[in-house]
């Protein structure tokens, strides 16, 4: 066969199955080819140019973007929502919930154990848009203690209501998330309900967690379990940008308290960073630098952002 020859069965091909929507057995049979050399000559088409493809994202989706926080940052997944420039926390939380949701409605696999950082607006938002699922998970669990007079209630709601669409079991953690001191936080740690979900912690394949400021929001401010002023200038003055799961991070993603001196309930660091897959919604630009340093720690794999402050991460 001529190189003229083969460049027109090429083109044949390639016309039948990208303009005329054929299947490739049905090219093979109108042909009297096989079907291995209808593939590999549609791949021909693609790696000589004869067949260029071209994606036509919509103006509200950001592949750009997104790759550019994959490469920057080397995480293995960031998902930008489009919302406007003065967008209001409250809208903001609702684009991300809603792309998280799809993103686990996809994502979770029969037998996954999954975290959940119970205290954020965004992750409720995003287990109000979810929908019961036909797979069964094997947990749903628990990582951080309840904050505040309603916060173990709350936290149990959430936790409870992610795990009845998974059809699992949930694992609740019953203890405030900042306990009175390090040795009142050892002593509960000890308890055997306590000590069974904490334990648990290293076995999660999928934590969905939060990105806090340094900054505590109204809701944290108001919950009555929360880091006095004194501790909040120790951690300021120690550079700390940020926390997942309340234990608190510098710019360069280091953390900012040593175990001894945190009173923490929760999911350590150490353990979001060696986590088979850690998801963060986290967005607002007042958090960039928050969300930067949990990057920069090589925390999360998987980030859930708005568009003005993915753009903000780029800079």
């Amino acid at each position: 066969m001529s190189k003229l020859d083969e460049q027109r069965l090429m083109v044949k091909i390639a016309t039948l199955y990208y303009t005329g929507g054929m299947k490739q057995s049905d090219i093979a049979k109108n042909l009297q080819l096989s079907q291995s050399f209808v593939s590999r000559m549609l791949m021909r088409c693609l790696n000589e140019g004869v067949v260029k493809i071209s994606v036509l994202p919509p103006s509200n989706v950001f592949p750009a973007v997104e790759n550019g926080l994959e490469k920057k940052y080397g995480i293995q997944q960031a998902l930008v929502v489009d919302v406007e420039e003065n967008a209001t926390p409250a809208q903001i939380r609702q684009a991300i919930g809603s792309a998280a949701a799809h993103y686990m409605e996809t994502r979770i696999r029969a037998n996954d154990l999954v975290g959940i950082s119970s205290w954020s607006g965004t992750i409720r938002a995003m287990v109000d848009a979810l929908h019961p699922q036909s797979i069964k998970a094997r947990g749903v669990i628990q990582l951080l203690g309840g904050v505040g007079s309603n916060g173990n209630v709350q936290a149990t709601i959430l936790t409870q209501t992610l795990a009845a669409y998974l059809s699992c079991q949930a694992w609740l953690l019953p203890a405030q998330s900042i306990e009175r001191s390090v040795e009142e936080r050892q002593r509960l740690a000890a308890n055997d309900d306590v000590a069974e979900v904490v334990s648990k912690f290293a076995e999660v394949d999928v934590a969905i967690v939060g990105i806090g400021e340094l900054e505590p929001s109204q809701l944290l401010k108001n919950s009555g379990n929360y880091y006095d002023e004194g501790m909040l200038k120790i951690l300021a003055a120690r550079g700390a940008v940020g926390d997942i799961c309340l234990h608190y991070f510098d710019a360069s993603g280091q953390p900012v308290l040593a175990e001894k001196e945190d009173p923490v309930i929760g999911m350590e660091l150490a353990q979001a960073r060696i986590c088979p897959q850690v998801v963060a919604l986290a967005g607002g630009t007042s958090k960039a630098n928050a969300i930067r340093g949990a990057l920069m720690g090589q925390y999360i794999n998987v980030l859930i952002v708005d568009y003005p402050t993915a753009r903000r991460l780029l800079e």
